[in-house]
């Protein structure tokens, strides 16, 4: 399904759903050759936060690095809040 926007939509309704739990942050973890992935999470306010080095292996055995991304949920809903959108 890349491409099509699948990944976008289950950011965004995780999002949402954390916003309703009244979650502080969320944090998503992958690889740094998933470029694509980290920026659709960077497009909706993630920031990175951590390089994990030789995190984790292939198939292969080969090492990869890990990039750690996390969003201020608290911080997001106090803006809405004040913007008088929740």
């Amino acid at each position: 399904m890349r491409g099509f926007g699948l990944g976008r939509t289950l950011v965004q309704n995780s999002f949402s759903m954390a916003l309703g739990l009244g979650l502080e942050k969320l944090v998503a973890h992958m690889t740094v050759d998933q470029r694509g992935a980290i920026a659709v999470f960077e497009e909706l306010g993630f920031r990175a936060e951590a390089l994990l080095k030789h995190h984790v292996k292939d198939r292969a055995g080969q090492t990869h690095d890990i990039a750690l991304l996390s969003h201020d949920v608290a911080g997001a809903q106090s803006q809405i809040q004040a913007l008088g959108l929740a």
